[in-house]
């Protein structure tokens, strides 16, 4: 039995102690993973005029992301009806912004590859390309919107996910266009030191909003202490140490630091998206709801 003053993390039996969720789990972790990666791959790849890079930041956003949706999904068949709560879902709302940025995505990159077909009048590229890019911003932003909004969870309910997953996001997109440098040469020489300091600038601020998500937690509620102890010394230490803060953010920086290119950038571009995806899986499996409350002082008066 555990001590009645000292809540634990328990199972799904009736006595006191903190319960780990276990509705959100690998599937929606990576339905979030390849919706953001995909929307920052076409955001860079817009930014450098690399029609390539947005084609595969469409791809991995429409079959990457809902691909994981439908493994989580109980009834897959239904999920057309998400789109009908617009006012209270933020599912909903994310549902929308994917159908705008992949339908006005690819009707601007077919428009650029002038393979409409006369589907799509080419004189208004500019407009598919704006429309694609709000909707992608929103694509990076809604994962974290909607688990900041979880207000059971203290380790997610902070204004800090949202921005996490935006900058992983970019950081993802902007190592995998790097990588295609050697065969599509989509920067020039000139650009190459701006690039490096825009790429560690973007990892590091994903490094110091992750500790900042941590230090909010483990000093905030008891279910988020509880949350931080499981990423940091916990059963879930031993990945999310090496995975997301060695893997995911020394190695890049190093490599970004004193690569030459060529194989480092692929290298680095497989590092980030590594850690990313360890980052999305392991803050889910920490979220950690506060605990049920005891009734014997309750009890005792009657």
């Amino acid at each position: 039995m555990p001590n009645m003053n000292h809540p634990s993390i328990v199972g799904d039996d009736f006595r006191r102690g903190f319960r780990r969720q276990t509705e959100w789990s690998w599937s929606i972790a990576t339905a979030f993973f390849f919706g953001e990666v995909g929307a920052g791959l076409f955001l860079v790849s817009l930014w450098f005029d690399f029609l390539p890079g947005m084609a595969w930041g469409l791809l991995l956003t429409a079959a990457g992301k809902t691909t994981g949706h439908m493994l989580h999904l109980g009834q897959p068949l239904r999920a057309w009806r998400a789109i009908f709560r617009l006012k209270t879902s933020w599912v909903s709302r994310g549902l929308l912004a994917i159908i705008l940025f992949t339908g006005f995505g690819t009707a601007y990159v077919l428009c650029r590859a002038h393979l409409t077909l006369g589907l799509f009048p080419e004189s208004l590229a500019p407009l598919y390309a704006g429309i694609a890019v709000a909707a992608a911003i929103f694509v990076m932003l809604y994962q974290g919107l909607a688990m900041s909004h979880s207000s059971a969870i203290p380790l997610w309910n902070t204004g800090l996910m949202p921005m996490i997953g935006l900058t992983y996001a970019l950081l993802s997109g902007l190592s995998l266009v790097l990588a295609s440098d050697p065969v599509f040469s989509v920067r020039t020489q000139d650009a190459a030191t701006l690039i490096k300091a825009v790429e560690l600038g973007l990892l590091a601020y994903a490094f110091i909003s992750v500790l900042c998500l941590l230090h909010a937690a483990r000093y905030g509620s008891k279910a988020g202490e509880q949350s931080a102890d499981l990423l940091i010394k916990g059963d879930l230490a031993s990945w999310f140490t090496p995975a997301v803060f060695g893997v995911g953010f020394m190695v890049p920086a190093l490599l970004i630091a004193f690569g030459s290119g060529g194989p480092s950038l692929q290298f680095t571009a497989a590092a980030v998206l590594i850690g990313y995806y360890a980052f999305r899986v392991l803050i889910l499996k920490a979220g950690v709801y506060d605990p049920i409350q005891s009734f014997v002082s309750e009890t005792k008066r009657f």
